[in-house]
């Protein structure tokens, strides 16, 4: 998405990520684990950049099989759509660590469906609007790919207002009922279509997958566990910067095996480092009358002009012109 605004719109990364909390390597590297707050900043801010009314759904239906992992096995390998679509509410968070979602049974007209609602994790009413049209639009293009033909869902309820025409490439990708202003964002497919047999069910291997998406939920979890704490040890410096030794001294590792794990999270310690002194030095910039020099000196860099140089690069400003700007 942040790719999509930087080429077609010329919103730069450094603009994505001003007051965030993450970096502009963080924003580029899709295997770095952002936090839930952090995930919530950028869609805000993707949101509030944006002009164009169907980036969600250029950005959902991109988000094909292939981008799903084990849990795209696991889904290939069901029975039928419904058994799909079971396992894809069971493993959300596999697709998107801030996703909720909840499976219901509904009446619809004169047939039985399945409902799945989506409750957008962003506030912000824009930012709210990208993660629902991205979500439904990559469902979309999922279920055809499984089925390996259209699927034409029964319904489609979103919260979101809008004229006709900028409904225009939803009612072009879903060409079902499209509900408008609704209370709920939801989707429904109805019974007959959740019979669907898939092109190549896999039963003697559904256990397998089953557990390995539970294997890989656990591991998620492990990992931002690992890397909330690390930040969190971060944070609870006060703008001191500690050494990685002191920090596995902390947590009772070496420093080698603290490395690994932190790498096998898809992240490092000097991505996390970069991302604590960014917000601590945007922090002495706003609240304090402190020297670009002994902000440097705080954050633990040799000298000023290699501060300078770091923030530049986090934010494309000098750390002056950032100061003057707020």
């Amino acid at each position: 998405m942040s790719q999509l605004l930087e080429r077609e719109q010329g919103i730069s990364p450094a603009q994505i990520v001003e007051g965030t909390g993450a970096t502009e390597r963080l924003l580029r590297e899709t295997a770095q684990l952002l936090t839930t707050e952090q995930e919530l900043a950028l869609y805000t801010r993707l949101a509030r950049f944006n002009r164009d009314p169907f980036l969600g759904i250029r950005v959902g239906e991109r988000i094909n099989l292939p981008n799903y992992g084990i849990l795209a096995s696991a889904m290939m390998a069901a029975y039928n759509l419904g058994e799909a679509l079971e396992l894809l509410a069971e493993f959300a968070p596999l697709v998107s660590w801030a996703s909720h979602s909840q499976l219901t049974a509904e009446r619809y007209g004169e047939e039985d469906c399945a409902c799945l609602t989506i409750f957008p994790t962003a506030t912000d009413p824009a930012a709210a609007e990208l993660e629902i049209d991205s979500t439904f639009a990559s469902i979309q293009v999922v279920f055809n790919e499984l089925s390996a033909k259209p699927v034409q869902f029964a319904l489609l309820d979103m919260t979101r207002t809008g004229s006709a025409d900028s409904l225009s490439y939803h009612r072009r990708l879903f060409a079902c009922p499209l509900r408008t202003r609704r209370k709920r964002n939801a989707l429904l497919i109805a019974q007959s279509v959740l019979n669907t047999h898939l092109p190549h069910p896999q039963p003697e291997h559904q256990k397998l997958f089953r557990d390995l998406c539970q294997q890989s939920t656990r591991v998620l979890t492990e990992k931002r566990g690992l890397v909330a704490a690390v930040r969190n040890r971060l944070l609870e410096e006060d703008g001191r910067v500690p050494s990685l030794e002191q920090l596995a001294q902390q947590f009772d590792v070496s420093a080698r095996t603290l490395r690994r794990q932190l790498r096998a999270a898809g992240v490092t310690f000097q991505s996390l480092l970069d991302e604590s002194r960014y917000r601590e030095s945007k922090r002495y910039l706003a609240s304090t009358d402190m020297t670009v020099e002994a902000i440097g000196r705080r954050l633990g860099y040799a000298d000023a002009r290699s501060f300078r140089t770091a923030f530049r690069r986090w934010s494309g400003q000098t750390p002056l012109e950032h100061r003057k700007a707020q």
